[in-house]
């Protein structure tokens, strides 16, 4: 069986601020960084309990509760510790969104002034 890859993973404690929000969840996002690190969700942040069918939501989710990373608080999953990921798959987990639905993170995920990534010209040219 082939190993999973997990698009949304744990990692160490950072220190760092919030500099972008969506819906319940706060996050940094880090331009340079590798695509799969650019967003790191922060504790506290709440992400959607909205049912899949199949594919690669469910099994990140389920990855997080056993890592600790997420917690089932009835209607919402909250992060406990920081979860970093691609801007569209931390939107993806964040709105429960995928498939042909899943969204532009780079259109969702907001700065303090309101303005998206993609507005605010910091997506990166990779």
């Amino acid at each position: 069986m082939p190993k999973t890859r997990y698009t949304i993973s744990p990692i160490q404690t950072v220190q760092v601020e919030p500099n972008v929000y969506l819906g319940k969840a706060s996050g940094y996002y880090d331009p340079i960084a590798k695509k799969y690190e650019m967003i790191t969700l922060l504790p506290g942040s709440y992400l959607s309990k909205n049912s899949f069918d199949d594919g690669w939501v469910p099994e990140n989710i389920a990855y997080l509760i056993r890592e600790g990373a997420i917690e089932d608080k009835g209607t919402v999953y909250e992060v406990i510790k920081p979860i970093c990921g691609t801007p569209g798959g931390t939107a993806a987990i964040t709105q429960g969104k995928d498939g042909s639905s899943r969204p532009n993170g780079y259109k969702l995920w907001k700065f303090s002034d309101g303005k998206t990534i993609d507005e605010a010209g910091e997506r990166p040219n990779k």
